[in-house]
């Protein structure tokens, strides 16, 4: 093997991403923002996932001007070698990137006449 070829691999292996569900484990903070049918959203919470596919959530959130405080719910999430991952939450899913080594991820919604963005932190 060419000190080349070495350096190639090393390169190609840094750059091949491996995730699991593990790779976002524990604590993030979560922002959120866009429209729900006709309605403005923003939303922000602590998201916490356990390593193995299963999160819990706490949020305040405002939908056309209504504010809900302290809103909790559990959902599921799968992530992909690639790094994606799917969330389904209250029977709606959300597609996205873990970025960063796991430091974030980030999120839009698949569903049906919502237009949102979510941002997840790793909380330290």
């Amino acid at each position: 093997m060419t000190i080349s070829d070495a350096i190639s691999q090393k390169v190609n292996a840094q750059a091949t991403p491996s995730c699991n569900n593990a790779t976002i484990k524990g604590s993030y903070g979560t922002k959120a923002t866009g429209m729900i049918v006709e309605w403005p959203l923003a939303q922000v919470g602590l998201v916490k996932l356990d390593g193995r596919g299963n999160f819990q959530a706490t949020s305040t959130y405002s939908v056309n001007n209504t504010v809900t405080k302290n809103e909790t719910a559990s959902g599921t999430y799968s992530v992909k070698q690639d790094c994606t991952v799917q969330i389904v939450l209250n029977g709606d899913t959300y597609s996205g990137i873990i970025v960063d080594g796991g430091k974030e991820v980030f999120l839009i919604a698949t569903i049906p006449g919502a237009v949102v963005i979510d941002t997840w932190k790793k909380v330290n």
